[in-house]
């Protein structure tokens, strides 16, 4: 049993970012309330009371605060653009009590805006400020690519965003998912090494919880994904490995959450975790890319938005040159 899950209640967006993962998703699925709800009884029965919220951007979710309510003895954690927390929702939230916000940047207002459309870092700003007004604690998400990673990690932005009143802070590295990735945004192996010590920097010089979501596999020991640590149902019930892993067996609206759990291909998965002895190499995706191909043509196993096609085609071929140099250069660091 995995000690916490992701759940996509909606596809629906109100933004339209560039090289987003849940950008080729169709964006007319939603859980029903009494799916969510009971999804959530599931978990509880099977001792799961972590839920991260995801999309879409999940305060379109009409539902999304009376799961919050109904589920008090839950911790919720969700991302969103920050675009709908006016003061009132800021004001719901902090009746609720138990749920935590992290809201997307990409750097301050030019690159966030260049990304997530303009407009889009003074509503982040005005979001932060309606938070801690209320005093709702809250995190700020990264998605880090070869234009932003200087910005990103510099003192300027994250004492900006302490000061600001984050406590969290996530980093994704750009990853080429989808119909129509673009590799450029990709980090280039030094620029993945400069991060992971820039991230285990400011953890340890400043009052801020930083979580570097690929490389930190050195205290997960590899790969969370597939039920060892977390699963991943999206808005029309798919079940997937990880957000990242857009790859799908059985569906929620058709079997519980303890059966997704034993699904074959979940198994297969966490016979081959760790995928490497080197644990600054723990996705299958962009580190393994092997091992991604393999899961995605076991039988009954689909693709949920082009990503495994790709695999076969120019994306693939890149990931598999990466990930060599990314051995290459992290191999001694991680000895």
């Amino acid at each position: 049993v995995p000690w916490f899950m992701l759940v996509d209640p909606t596809e629906r967006c109100n933004y339209n970012c560039i090289g987003c993962w849940a950008g080729s998703y169709d964006r007319a699925h939603e859980l029903s309330f009494e799916r969510f709800d009971r999804l959530m009884n599931e978990a509880k029965e099977l001792g799961i009371y972590f839920i991260v919220v995801s999309g879409g951007e999940p305060t379109i979710y009409p539902h999304l605060i009376d799961i919050f309510k109904k589920h008090n003895d839950m911790a919720f954690m969700f991302y969103t653009n920050g675009s709908l927390i006016t003061e009132k929702y800021a004001e719901r939230l902090a009746e609720v009590g138990n749920a935590v916000p992290c809201i997307s940047v990409e750097g301050f207002k030019e690159k966030t805006d260049w990304r997530r459309g303009k407009g889009a870092w003074d509503r982040v700003i005005k979001a932060m400020d309606n938070l801690k007004k209320v005093k709702v604690p809250f995190g700020y998400s990264v998605t880090e690519t070869s234009k932003n990673i200087e910005e990103v990690l510099s003192d300027e932005f994250v004492d900006f965003m302490i000061n600001k009143g984050a406590k969290i802070a996530w980093y994704f590295q750009y990853i080429p998912t989808g119909k129509d990735p673009d590799i450029t945004l990709m980090l280039t192996p030094e620029q993945r090494l400069k991060s992971y010590k820039r991230i285990n920097e400011i953890r340890s010089t400043k009052p801020l919880f930083a979580a570097d979501f690929w490389n930190d596999g050195i205290y997960t020991d590899g790969c969370i994904a597939g039920g060892r640590s977390y699963i991943h149902i999206t808005a029309d019930g798919g079940i997937e490995p990880c957000a990242f892993i857009h790859l799908a067996q059985g569906n929620i609206n058709e079997i519980s959450l303890k059966e997704a759990l034993q699904l074959p291909f979940f198994k297969e998965i966490q016979k081959l975790q760790p995928y490497s002895d080197n644990l600054l190499r723990p996705c299958m995706l962009v580190d393994n890319p092997q091992v991604f191909r393999k899961i995605g043509s076991l039988p009954g196993v689909r693709s949920t938005d082009g990503t495994l096609e790709n695999m076969y085609k120019d994306v693939g071929k890149h990931l598999d040159e990466l990930s060599k140099k990314w051995e290459e250069i992290s191999r001694p660091v991680f000895e």
